[in-house]
């Protein structure tokens, strides 16, 4: 069989075990790299070598470690596929690992520049809600991007404060709750727009009329660009409120194990990564909060 021919297979096995689109999009690209190095070889004559030789001619034109490490992963999650279904006769991820990633410090929005957001989309018309909406669900729930963009209206409820999303593979769904900030823009938006549950959240709108088209992935980006000029953020962008999110959780007493279930990760590694930035400003605001210190201050001890 050729490498072309298990590739495909493989990508219709994605879609059988309920995969995203998304997600196969994503390991046809990759793998497609792969057999376009590998010379559109057979499946059998692939070995650790090739795999090797092509691990280096990704790291001679990318400068990225992360993005090297989303390819690999991509191409050993396939090998292992490969050996599970008798097409190599060598389990060649057991000595293909992972190639370390320089991990990126993350970056979140400091107090005055979330103030500068909320102000810039600020407003009583249905759009200026709709755009406040979005900021509040990506900074008060912690939503990546495409999450916001394909809530719907019954997956919304507002009495009790949490909403219900869809994420990534097959009919995978976690519980997030929202603060009361954002139940206020919610109920504006949803008596603004109508209630009717199983349309879209977000909408589009046309100069004459509310469309009830859904906004997509792209329309959410054009807005941050935007944004991003008008309060004056040149990093702004969807996933830094994510981070944002996620940071002061932790600064404000959440914990660890809740955050994870709200932002969705399957391992607490990626979580740890906030606890990190948690810890150093709780380090650094201690002492305006030291017990001692501020019951010295009260007394005029010394």
């Amino acid at each position: 069989m050729t490498l072309t021919s298990a590739i495909n297979e493989f990508i219709v096995d994605q879609r059988v075990r309920g995969n995203s689109e998304a997600t196969i999009t994503h390991y046809a690209y990759m793998l497609g790299k792969f057999d376009g190095y590998s010379g559109f070889i057979n499946v059998s004559d692939v070995t650790l070598q090739l795999c090797r030789e092509y691990y280096l001619h990704l790291a001679e034109r990318m400068d990225n470690s992360v993005s090297i490490q989303t390819y690999i992963r991509a191409l050993r999650a396939f090998l292992r596929w490969c050996y599970d279904n008798d097409y190599l006769a060598v389990n060649i991820c057991d000595k293909f690992r992972l190639p370390k990633a320089t991990r990126k410090v993350i970056d979140v929005l400091a107090d005055d520049e979330v103030l500068r957001l909320l102000d810039t989309v600020a407003g009583e018309g249905w759009i200026q809600v709709r755009n406040r909406l979005i900021v509040s669900l990506m900074l008060d729930c912690g939503l990546r991007l495409h999450e916001v963009v394909t809530l719907t209206c019954d997956s919304i409820h507002l009495t009790d404060r949490y909403l219900i999303v869809q994420q990534g593979k097959g009919d995978k769904q976690r519980v997030v709750p929202f603060g009361e900030a954002t139940a206020r823009t919610l109920s504006t938006y949803l008596v603004l727009t109508g209630h009717l549950k199983r349309r879209p959240l977000l909408i589009k709108c046309s100069q004459v009329k509310i469309d009830y088209e859904p906004v997509t992935d792209n329309t959410v980006k054009q807005l941050f660009k935007k944004l991003s000029r008008r309060c004056s953020i040149e990093r702004l962008h969807p996933h830094l409120l994510r981070h944002t999110f996620a940071t002061r959780y932790l600064e404000n007493g959440g914990n660890i194990y809740s955050l994870q279930a709200i932002l969705g990760h399957t391992s607490l590694e990626m979580v740890k990564r906030y606890l990190h930035l948690a810890t150093t400003r709780i380090k650094r605001d201690f002492p305006r909060y030291s017990p001692l210190d501020n019951i010295k201050k009260a007394s005029h001890f010394e």
